[in-house]
């Protein structure tokens, strides 16, 4: 049965209902704005159960045994929704570091994953240790900081007029042997190569003892550099 919420509720009353159905954010809106939002909210429910009825093959949790409550997450594969409750596939995901739909084992990819993210950034908050990071993320993270790294490095290189040898030795080649040894440790191939090549490119080899740099990237890697 569809029920519209009427003008006769209070404006507590209708803040009091959209805290029960987990919607936040509405605290400087007026009694009318708030009252179009839980209408939609309710329009919303009913069709999303009326779908759900559908496509939804048990309504318990395959991981912990109870009875599906909202907020849960859903997994499609193969044009099937399975479902499972919000909080136990958080924990599933942190605990087992095993990101694969655990039914059917397939692939959850990281889009899924950052979706499930933004969903506890809304019920738990931005700063919520519940987030999951998988091995991609950290990856991609350590890619851009290295990235970022050898653009520091080659700044500092390039502000210079001459490298001095006792400050290459002692301070720029062990930062550069280090980021290459993290890129060619943890990264495919055509990263580390772009990566290098850009960093490469971008140091003024006229400042004196800068070929060192570009020599020692270009012979650790086999680089051609065009």
């Amino acid at each position: 049965m569809f029920i519209v919420f009427k003008n006769l509720l209070t404006v507590k009353c209708i803040k009091k209902i959209l805290k029960i159905r987990h919607v936040k954010f509405i605290n400087d809106f007026n009694k009318n704005i708030l009252l179009t939002i839980l209408n939609e909210n309710q329009c919303s429910r009913i069709i999303q159960r009326h779908f759900r009825k559908k496509t939804i093959n048990d309504d318990t949790c395959p991981i912990s045994y109870e009875k599906l409550k909202y907020p849960f997450i859903s997994f499609k594969v193969n044009d099937v929704f399975l479902y499972y409750d919000f909080n136990t596939i958080i924990t599933y995901f942190n605990k087992t570091r095993n990101f694969l739909e655990p039914r059917t084992r397939t692939f959850v990819s990281d889009t899924k994953i950052e979706y499930i993210n933004n969903m506890i950034r809304y019920y738990f908050g931005k700063n919520s240790n519940k987030i999951i990071i998988t091995d991609t993320m950290i990856k991609n993270a350590e890619l851009g900081i290295i990235t970022f790294c050898l653009h520091d490095l080659a700044t500092e290189i390039n502000s210079k007029n001459k490298l001095q040898i006792d400050d290459l030795y002692n301070n720029f080649l062990p930062r550069l042997i280090y980021y290459i040894h993290i890129l060619k440790k943890n990264h495919c191939y055509k990263d580390y190569c772009t990566i290098l090549n850009a960093f490469i490119k971008s140091i003024y080899t006229f400042i004196q003892n800068a070929d060192l740099i570009v020599d020692y990237v270009c012979a650790s890697l086999c680089l051609n550099i065009t």
